[in-house]
């Protein structure tokens, strides 16, 4: 478990697009760990075009921390395509 301290004031925008993959969305991570995902969930997994708020983690690079209540993780890239896009 990551013992970053992860501040609210931090936080930034992060865009979920994984077509590039072929994919309509990602499920959550409940770590970060590819093989982590939360399909059980139903359908609380976003799709493309999702907006959420989250943390680039230095402790486990290649993974922004979402801020969401359940505390979900989601890879910035899947098979070596972006799937968290930073906007700006």
């Amino acid at each position: 478990m990551s013992t970053e301290e992860f501040k609210v004031e931090d936080r930034i925008a992060c865009r979920l697009d994984a077509s590039a993959g072929g994919c309509s969305g990602m499920y959550w991570r409940t770590k970060p760990d590819m093989n982590a995902s939360t399909p059980g969930q139903g359908g609380d997994w976003p799709r493309n075009g999702t907006v959420f708020q989250g943390w680039k983690s230095v402790a486990n690079p290649g993974w922004v921390r979402v801020d969401h209540v359940q505390g979900y993780w989601m890879p910035i890239e899947q098979h070596g395509k972006p799937v968290v896009h930073f906007d700006k």
